[in-house]
């Protein structure tokens, strides 16, 4: 086991996401508190500096806690909560740089975007927002309609106490996964704090009904969804870390 740890590292006191470069075998780790994208070696360990920080006016990045990595395009996406916005730059990007693309403008409708994921396969990205789902091509730019919204009271996700973070793509199955929840503070059934995992198909759009949705129960255990997740098709597992836990559901019925 390694950790990676210590004033050198420039990391924040709470990290909420990760990405990882897995052609160039780098980590990549948002600070919110800098306004900084860190990118680490794959095989950092202890108080090791990141090899490349993207932070400066130039990068447009401000409170942002979230990445997502393309490997096959060599890019690092990340949503902008306070200007509307999802910022694209290059994995080799280092210092004060401007991206190489901006999703932003009144044709986005992004409304509060929190995380993003990317399928470099079909060429598409998810954006999470206050109001639902947002899918867009990889490579848009500039004030560009997406392609697929899914908000809407059926969905069981958005408004204004939601709390809608990690979406991720799983292209072999085409379906998306979106952790989904109240906001801090707000309670959901049976005293937990309110929280669900739904999983929509690729082709879904409009006012839909997730396909499966994986809620915060006393069964299922986990309280609230404010942290990531991530999918192991191989074993048919998903991994969800929230509230300081690890949790590991073995879901064959939804990798099948």
């Amino acid at each position: 086991m390694r950790v990676i740890e210590g004033q050198s590292t420039l990391q924040a006191r709470t990290t909420h996401d990760i990405g990882i470069d897995s052609v160039k075998d780098e980590i990549v780790v948002p600070n919110p508190f800098a306004e900084a994208i860190l990118i680490y070696r794959g095989g950092a360990n202890g108080d090791e500096p990141p090899i490349r920080v993207i932070q400066g006016p130039k990068t447009m990045i401000g409170y942002t806690d979230n990445v997502a990595v393309d490997s096959v395009h060599g890019e690092i996406f990340a949503a902008q909560f306070r200007t509307d916005a999802v910022l694209v730059f290059s994995r080799d990007a280092n210092g004060n740089v401007p991206p190489i693309r901006i999703l932003r403008g009144p044709k986005t409708k992004l409304d509060r975007p929190f995380r993003v994921d990317v399928d470099p396969a079909n060429n598409l990205l998810a954006v999470t927002t206050i109001q639902g789902l947002w899918i867009f091509n990889r490579t848009d730019n500039g004030d560009v309609a997406p392609r697929q919204i899914i908000a809407g009271p059926k969905t069981g996700i958005g408004g204004e106490n939601s709390l809608i973070m990690k979406p991720l793509f799983y292209p072999q199955g085409r379906k998306i996964f979106v952790a989904g929840g109240t906001k801090y503070g707000a309670q959901g059934e049976d005293g937990l704090r309110g929280g669900r995992i739904s999983i929509w198909k690729y082709e879904d759009n409009g006012d839909v009904a997730p396909w499966a949705v994986l809620p915060s129960t006393p069964v299922t255990e986990f309280r609230g969804t404010n942290g990531s997740m991530a999918l192991d098709p191989e074993n048919k597992e998903l991994i969800l870390v929230t509230a300081g836990q690890i949790y590991v559901y073995h879901l064959p019925e939804v990798f099948d």
